[in-house]
């Protein structure tokens, strides 16, 4: 059986519905993750990406209704920045380094999920209006259409590879499903269901809000007792907005705090921590809650572990690359 090895992202807002069936046991052990230094310092970011608001090749598009709906989801894969851009009904591919622009078109302006396999597969998911997800070649040609099977009520996330489509439900259960491509629109028959999102080596990860702000992280394999660590977050938490992992295995957690007074204005964030091998956390950014419009990712974590940031304001729309810093017990090294 095809597997992925690196789950890409959780959407916005997470506040997990239904608990996973690993959540039962003792307390976690709890960890407090340490204030950053230089949490204003929105500086330390590197613009990788810009483009106006609009319908042309390199502009992404933006409906001012209630919900102000723009680009709602992206990855960088190897260099290249794959948009998904549903107001104009594409995905939108940029290669970082030569400048060059192209387009995938995808047939819905509804679609919210978008997930990049290794290959430079692209799957996207059209969650609530169509119910329906479409995978695409490299080349853009479409290789798979399929319906959503009604036993997944709110799909939260997507992730695909070779014939396997996973779909997330309320950010707790994974739903693994057979995308053959003789689908044609007909629903993928679901294959089997985990309790949350693969990762390597047979394990899963989850993440969920407690009703304190805290957050409680459990990582484990389907059959076995999960490793759980509950972190406590400086300033009150509003929500999770990523968990996610890098090709070294590193989990990254990010959350959203609650505005707090700076120099005379209210202002939130999100704080990313890194979290090593053993558990414990080893980094941790603020960066600037910085949106206009309503997107399900806001940061993607590429293999060698930096932070993606798409950014909206009324201008245009930003992408911008940050690094953790090295750990003290790394700088000290010879």
């Amino acid at each position: 059986m095809r597997r992925w090895t690196r789950w890409r992202g959780l959407a916005a807002g997470v506040v997990c519905l239904c608990m996973p069936a690993w959540s039962k046991g003792a307390p976690a052990p709890a960890v407090d993750v340490p204030e950053p230094a230089g949490v204003t310092a929105a500086a330390a970011g590197e613009l990788i990406l810009r483009g106006a608001w609009g319908t042309a090749l390199g502009e992404f598009g933006k409906r001012d209704e209630a919900s102000r709906p723009g680009p709602m989801d992206f990855a960088q894969i190897d260099g290249t920045l794959y948009v998904l851009d549903p107001v104009n009904a594409r995905v939108q591919v940029f290669d970082l380094a030569s400048g060059a622009v192209r387009s995938i078109e995808i047939d819905t302006h509804t679609a919210d999920f978008l997930h990049v396999a290794g290959d430079a597969t692209v799957t996207v998911l059209d969650a609530f209006v169509r119910r329906e997800f479409r995978i695409f070649d490299a080349d853009g040609g479409l290789r798979c259409h399929a319906r959503v099977p009604d036993t997944i009520s709110l799909p939260s996330a997507v992730a695909a590879n070779g014939n396997r489509v996973w779909i997330e439900e309320r950010h707790d259960r994974v739903f693994e499903l057979d995308a053959s491509e003789t689908l044609s629109g007909q629903a993928a028959p679901v294959v089997r269901n985990v309790p949350g999102r693969p990762i390597t080596g047979g394990r899963f990860v989850h993440a969920r809000k407690l009703a304190d702000g805290r957050v409680d992280l459990r990582i484990g394999a389907e059959d076995d007792r999960p490793n759980r660590l509950t972190l406590r977050f400086p300033g009150r938490v509003e929500a999770v907005t990523a968990l996610e992992t890098d090709g070294a295995d590193r989990t990254y957690i990010a959350v959203r705090r609650a505005s707090r007074a700076a120099e005379g204005s209210a202002t939130s964030d999100l704080l990313v921590t890194r979290l090593g091998s053993d558990g414990r956390p080893n980094g941790v950014l603020a960066l600037p809650d910085a949106y206009v419009t309503d997107h399900y990712r806001k940061i993607f974590v590429t293999a060698s572990g930096e932070l993606i940031q798409m950014q909206t304001t009324e201008e245009e729309v930003r992408f911008v690359r940050w690094t953790f810093p090295e750990p003290q017990a790394e700088r000290s090294r010879p």
